[in-house]
């Protein structure tokens, strides 16, 4: 009897807790944030492409007259074949962190997605939702789409047979892939902008991940090979936090200026390396290098030759890497 087309998706739980940020102090030089991050997804988008196994060419469907899912608007949203039970659906959790003292423009956790990628038929297939994020206390939310890709699974390669979710809305666009019947756990990066308003930078794999998906700066949507990138978001995102004028119209003394420029040329070697060993190794010393640029920036102001505000500037940037930095760090290499 022919086997029916089974293929991966992936799904949405979501899971809250209450929030509430404590607005800036009075009089504060720099004020600063604390609370609780919270979200949910609702939205679903119910007609679109899965990929053919090997060939990753999409196939069009429509699940627009099924019931397809259940909790949408809610905290919990989750959908599979009707199996009794027997089989774990598709998911993606959402997990807020707690926040204090968080600066404006600081990039801090703001959570976890722990996704899971579980057999589903055709026509169980979800293709996307919004994602919703919220800090409280009057900080504007965040609000982005996902596009939720299933694969065909081939049985041969479990990088190529993995789910993908694509977050086109974050600061770095990023592909968030869960290789076949595992979960996956990303941390979820973002700051409070001075405009009040919540934003997501990028997102990284948590530590003891990479045995499970990976996290590919862009788009992987029909990639053979999406997990092939090793460095990916992580270099991305150490390079937005220190390219462009660091303090604004004030120009950094040469010496540091040069010194940023060479850590991020290194870091576009590192970017090219297929190695995960080489790439850590790597992005140490590209860290090394900025953290020394902040150390330096610290004595220039002391001797009055950038101000006090440009060179917290630059150890804010160096601490914004640092922190998208430490947990790929501390993955263990694949």
């Amino acid at each position: 009897m022919k086997q029916p087309l089974r293929i991966t998706i992936v799904g949405i739980v979501c899971l809250l807790a209450p929030s509430m940020v404590v607005p800036p102090t009075p009089g504060a030089a720099t004020p600063s944030y604390s609370g609780t991050i919270t979200g949910f997804f609702d939205s679903p988008v119910l007609s679109g492409d899965f990929l053919q196994a090997g060939t990753h060419q999409p196939v069009p469907r429509d699940n627009t007259a099924a019931a397809v899912g259940s909790g949408f608007d809610t905290s919990s949203v989750a959908w599979n074949d009707d199996n009794g039970g027997t089989v774990a659906p598709s998911a993606l959790t959402f997990t807020g962190n707690s926040f204090g003292d968080v600066a404006p423009g600081q990039v801090f956790a703001l959570g976890t997605l722990t996704y899971f990628n579980g057999p589903n038929s055709p026509a169980s297939l979800i293709f996307g939702v919004t994602m919703h994020l919220s800090a409280g206390g009057g900080i504007g939310p965040f609000a982005g789409p996902v596009a939720i890709v299933s694969t065909q699974n081939a049985n041969i390669d479990r990088a190529a047979d993995a789910d993908l979710l694509f977050f086109s809305n974050f600061e770095i666009p990023s592909t968030l892939a869960a290789f076949e019947n595992s979960a996956v756990t990303a941390i979820v990066f973002g700051k409070i902008a001075d405009t009040l308003q919540l934003e997501v930078t990028s997102i990284s794999l948590a530590q003891g991940e990479a045995d499970h998906g990976c996290v590919v700066e862009g788009s992987a949507v029909g990639s053979t090979a999406p997990c092939a990138s090793v460095c990916g978001d992580v270099c991305a995102a150490v390079a937005l936090a220190v390219a462009g004028p660091l303090c604004e119209s004030e120009q950094l003394p040469a010496g540091l200026n040069r010194r940023i420029r060479q850590a991020l040329r290194l870091l576009e070697q590192v970017a090219s390396t297929d190695s995960e060993r080489k790439a850590k190794s790597g992005v140490t010393r590209v860290m090394k290098r900025l953290q020394r640029s902040a150390t330096i920036a610290r004595g220039a102001a002391k001797r009055g030759r950038i101000s006090a505000a440009c060179a917290e500037a630059v150890g804010r940037a160096v601490g914004n890497a640092r922190s998208q930095v430490e947990p790929w760090l501390s993955t263990s290499d694949r």
